[in-house]
């Protein structure tokens, strides 16, 4: 079946098409109000790891760990009035339906002593009632080794309230919801104190949030503006740009209601599917237009009497035999891209994946249904010459194939100083550092980063993990060598880099030991008096480092380090110092919400590495198939591999880290290189059917090519780096990696993969299944004899093909060309010149002749001239075929020697014959 047969129900149906998009876009639309957001830290940690079942026991034992912190700080926040309003905003934050806990000196007790006596309980619990009695609390509060950094800062000008909310763990969370509502409950606070600054995981989704829905319609109208402005500049042509606008306006629209129906969350990278969408899709939609006008400019030139539909049907037939099925191929390469990630285990990568091969999907489906359609309702009915790119895009594309013609005769000139730059780029790959912060969600000038880092700074460190220490039966984290040992545990702990404050419950009958009159702040040492002590705390005071039965204790560690490899370092350090300190009667564990993470980043390059390979090796399947040659597959999908590769270099000689959601540019920026490189040897394939030389079909291909290409690449490119404002991180770096690999993606598809093309024979799938060969020219003809039907197609297809009309030359005698004709159809008469200068015909030349074999063997000039009698189908064979089919398809070429053979030995018989 020939691509204009598989495609005839669209080209006569485009209002059933339309009707049919419509339809399909309503059913998903409804899918919208379904759809929901995702930003949350456990999209970043992986499903599969180790840890995470760890991490959920001590959910389960200890409760949510998920804090959001308060620093309420005020000149007087120590006066009668302030406490009374801190009072209030502490139980006004316990009433909210999502606060599990809340923590602050009003309700966490403290023991000191007291005129001579121990006195125990909350420092503000009741408020004091003076000046005098608010200046004992503070000093108490900062002689408490425990509380300064945690509940007041050093200064004693700020106080902090702990509100704990439920953890991602065990089930969605709804941060937007949360921090709304606390934000509603701080506002009525505002104006009593002089500053309040709210720090935790329920703000920072929120903003993530509210910045990702917030930038989207800008970012896609900047990416639309400058779309518009190099399609414009290109084709002078609305429709180039209206085309791409409405196919990513509709993918756009589908893919969210497909999130919606199927109830996967938008993350920070969905977000960027419509520039995606845009991007890519513009591509395809630029190669439709481009094949339309040249369908447009054909049928003016051979068919000058038709009318306007009859143009633009022949235009629109044109634009989907060249262009519809390398759609579909370049749409399934991408689709597959994308989708190599939906098999991650981390969340956020998974959706994505998933997302975006569906919106791919997608993308190209509606192009296919709605490119053709539109071209019949808006398609020009006439070809301008002067609708063509400007002079300086002809002047940078003449260029370019000029640069290639050097690079073609001289390989060494590109080659040596590409694979230099490729092998420090792939230097600088394996220096990539991995890292999975959520912090790096949101770039430094955002005003929660200004507050995150005014809060470290005022507590001295922010960020925190847990030490889970399993005693293996009740009651032996009571037991005082077990407190001693846990002790002496913390106390190095807070020795090491970075580490601000570690505590246990070990440390809290340390500090009460101290203030009953031990010199030293140690544990105590008989159980009685652990017993003691602990009458005099509350059970809130404890549960988060001891369980009931006082078999699981806790070290809880706060730290000022959010550098994913910094705090890898920092548990390898405590996990030595557990297995070096702990008897065999003690276990513990590392976890938390930050340190899953970091154990996810641990292994993101190398499950990445797996899919990649994956991808690399699905792609080389593909191309091979497309190409009909293992070997084609491999010159095919060689190029590719730079891109990411380089990308990846880029950001290893850049310092910046390779994190969940940026480790998708290596596909994604494989599927750009995929789908530049599939239109671009189309283009190839197309000048080498009419051009026997390919350095000059390469040389076509450029100049045809470069302008539209340039256009869109600095196009997309710029709208890429146009993300670089953004106040995600992620969405920032993204752009401009992906800006980068799309620039690298253009350097390697115009110089790169046509000089491997070149030096290659391939024939592509959608040439053996356009191209429609008689099955009479696959029988006996000489060349032919003995091939099979396979190898003659690749013979016919991968030669130049000749339409000569009647009484045109077909060749000149005298003229010095290595190359042979096959008639495949028609009839020619083949002449010498007469002593009186006429021209005699001397023989026919049927179907399945073949003339200048010896001038292909052995350079000789023609002896003979061949005029056509009739419209005649050809093929030329020429020295540079041979020389490509021997690296390619060594067999066909001896098949090739022999059948000449054969010939040229036949004639010699006949020769001989004939003068006998």
């Amino acid at each position: 079946m020939t691509v204009s047969r598989l495609f005839a129900p669209i080209l006569r149906h485009p209002f059933l098409c339309v009707f049919a998009l419509a339809i399909m876009t309503a059913i998903f639309a409804a899918g919208l109000p379904r759809m929901t957001i995702d930003t949350s830290i456990q999209s970043l940690i992986s499903d599969e790891d180790e840890h995470r079942e760890g991490y959920i026991d001590f959910i389960n034992l200890f409760g949510s760990d998920r804090t959001t912190i308060l620093l309420v700080e005020d000149p007087d926040i120590w006066s009668v009035d302030k406490l009374q309003e801190f009072e209030n905003l502490h139980y006004d934050l316990g009433d909210m339906p999502d606060a599990e806990k809340v923590e602050s000196l009003i309700n966490v007790s403290d023991v000191h002593d007291e005129d001579g006596d121990v006195a125990s309980g909350a420092l503000l619990d009741p408020l004091p009632y003076d000046e005098e009695e608010a200046a004992t609390a503070r000093e108490h509060a900062l002689n408490n080794p425990l509380f300064p950094g945690q509940y007041i800062s050093e200064d004693a000008k700020g106080l902090v309230i702990i509100v704990t909310t439920p953890s991602y763990i065990l089930g969605t969370v709804d941060d937007v919801s949360i921090d709304q509502e606390m934000d509603d409950v701080i506002s009525n606070y505002r104006d009593s104190f002089e500053r309040i600054t709210i720090i935790g995981g329920t703000r920072l989704n929120s903003e993530t949030t509210d910045v990702l829905v917030a930038e989207m319609p800008p970012m896609f109208l900047f990416l639309i503006i400058m779309l518009i402005g190099g399609m414009w500049v290109t084709s002078k042509r609305p429709q180039s740009f209206i085309l791409p606008l409405i196919t990513a306006t509709l993918s756009t629209v589908i893919t969210f209601g497909f999130l919606g129906w199927t109830g996967i969350p938008l993350n920070m990278l969905g977000s960027l599917a419509p520039v995606i969408l845009l991007a890519l899709g513009s591509t395809e939609d630029m190669h439709f237009f481009a094949a339309y006008m040249e369908g447009l400019r054909k049928a003016h030139g051979e068919h000058p009497d038709l009318n306007k539909p009859e143009y633009v049907q022949a235009a629109r037939k044109y634009m989907i035999k060249h262009v519809g099925l390398p759609t579909l191929l370049t749409a399934g390469t991408s689709t597959l891209g994308f989708a190599v990630s939906s098999i991650s285990d981390v969340p956020a990568i998974r959706d994505f994946g998933i997302m975006a091969s569906f919106a791919i999907f997608a993308n190209g489906v509606i192009t296919i249904l709605l490119a053709p359609s539109f071209f019949h309702f808006f398609g020009d009915s006439k070809y301008n010459k002067k609708r063509r790119p400007n002079r300086y895009l002809r002047m940078v594309a003449y260029f370019l194939a000029r640069c290639f013609d050097r690079i073609y005769k001289k390989p060494a000139l590109f080659v040596a100083p590409f694979g230099a730059v490729c092998i420090l780029g792939a230097i600088a790959a394996s220096q990539v550092e991995v890292s999975n912060n959520p912090l790096d969600a949101l770039t430094p000038s955002h005003p929660f980063m200004q507050d995150y880092r005014f809060s470290e700074e005022r507590l001295g460190g922010l960020e925190g993990l847990t030490i889970l220490i399993d005693g293996q039966r009740p009651h032996q984290i009571s037991d005082p060598e077990a407190l001693a040992i846990v002790h002496e545990i913390s106390s190095e702990i807070e020795q090491l880099p970075g580490v601000t404050m570690a505590t246990s419950l070990a440390d809290q009958l340390a500090h009460i030991n101290h203030v009953w009159g031990n010199p030293e702040t140690i544990p105590p040492e008989t159980s009685d008096q652990v017993a003691q002590f602990l009458m005099l705390l509350e059970r809130s005071d404890i549960e988060s480092y001891v369980t009931r039965d006082f078999r699981f204790g806790t070290i809880k560690v706060k730290h000022t380090i959010s550098d994913t490899k910094e705090l890898l370092a920092l548990i390898d350090q405590i996990s030595a110092l557990m297995d070096e300190k702990l008897p065999p009667w003690l276990t513990s564990s590392i976890t938390g919400e930050a340190p899953l993470a970091a154990y996810t980043a641990t292994n993101l390059i190398s499950s990445q590495m797996q899919s990649l390979l994956f991808l690399v090796g699905a792609i080389y399947l593909v191309m091979s198939l497309i190409f009909s040659s293992l070997k084609a597959g491999f010159a095919a999908v060689l190029p590719n591999i730079f891109v990411p590769l380089l990308t990846v270099g880029i950001m290893g000689a850049t310092g910046l880290p390779m994190n969940p959601p940026l480790i998708v540019v290596i596909v994604v920026s494989i599927g750009i290189a995929v789908d530049d490189t599939i239109h671009m040897l189309s283009s190839y394939k197309e000048s080498c059917r009419k051009i026997a030389n390919p350095r000059l079909a390469a040389r076509n291909t450029i100049r045809s090519e470069a302008a539209a290409v340039l256009t869109t690449t600095f196009a997309l490119s710029l709208a890429f780096y146009s993300q670089a404002v953004s106040s995600l991180y992620y969405t920032q770096v993204f752009g401009i990696l992906m800006g980068t690999a799309l620039l690298l993606a253009l350097i390697i598809d115009i110089f790169l993969t046509p000089l491997l093309m070149t030096r290659l024979n391939f024939v592509g799938i959608f040439d053996l299944v356009t191209q429609r060969i008689p099955h009479s020219i696959l029988g006996n003809f000489p060349l032919f004899n003995e091939m099979p039907q396979r190898h003659v197609r690749d013979l016919i297809l991968t030669s130049v093909q000749r339409n000569v009309e009647p009484g045109e030359n077909i060749i000149n005698i005298g003229r010095t060309e290595r190359s042979m004709m096959v008639l495949l159809e028609g009839k020619a008469g083949v002449y010498i010149p007469t002593k009186d200068g006429d021209m005699q015909r001397i023989s026919d030349m049927n179907e399945g002749d073949t003339v200048g074999e010896m001038s292909l063997l052995a350079g000789t000039p023609r002896s003979a001239t061949v005029i056509a009698d009739t419209p005649c189908w050809l093929i030329e064979i020429d020295s540079n075929l041979l020389e490509r089919l021997q690296l390619t398809q060594p067999y066909l070429l001896s098949r090739v020697y022999k059948n000449i053979g054969k010939i040229l030995s036949g004639r010699l018989v006949a020769a001989n014959e004939s003068k006998k």
